[in-house]
């Protein structure tokens, strides 16, 4: 089956400080890319590590975009709008949830259970103002 999503990419103010919230929320490494020096413009990329090697993601550290092209687009945390990304947790989800304020993020909706369909949820804002979910079976 494929995923309904396939990629992600997180704009960040403070690059280290995006890194750091999410491989402590989520128990993960990130594995940082450091971009040639031609390629400076574009800046780091935190690369979210998957088990599937299927959905992956990264955190930008960028203002823009620039493709080869010369084409760009801008990149910048909101929490007011835009899509919401939710990232699978392992284990009880309460756990994540209890490193999220230590980690600089903030928890707009707490873990409650997904209607009819099991499991839990939240959403929290990370360090960058961006709204992301948390899933969890437990």
């Amino acid at each position: 089956m494929t995923h309904a999503i396939n990629w992600f990419e997180l704009p960040s103010t403070d690059f280290d400080r995006a890194v750091g919230f999410y491989a402590t929320v989520l128990g993960r490494e990130i594995e940082v890319y450091e971009p040639e020096e031609e390629e400076v413009h574009n800046g780091r990329a935190g690369m979210f590590q998957t088990n599937d090697g299927e959905v992956g993601g990264i955190i930008v550290e960028t203002d823009e975009f620039t493709a080869e092209s010369g084409a760009s687009i801008p990149y910048t945390p909101t929490a007011d709008s835009g899509v919401v990304i939710y990232f699978s947790v392992d284990g009880d989800l309460a756990d994540a949830l209890s490193r999220v304020e230590s980690g600089g993020g903030e928890i707009l909706i707490p873990k409650e259970e997904i209607p009819e369909m099991g499991g839990h949820y939240a959403v929290v804002a990370d360090t960058e103002g961006n709204r992301v979910g948390l899933t969890s079976a437990e």
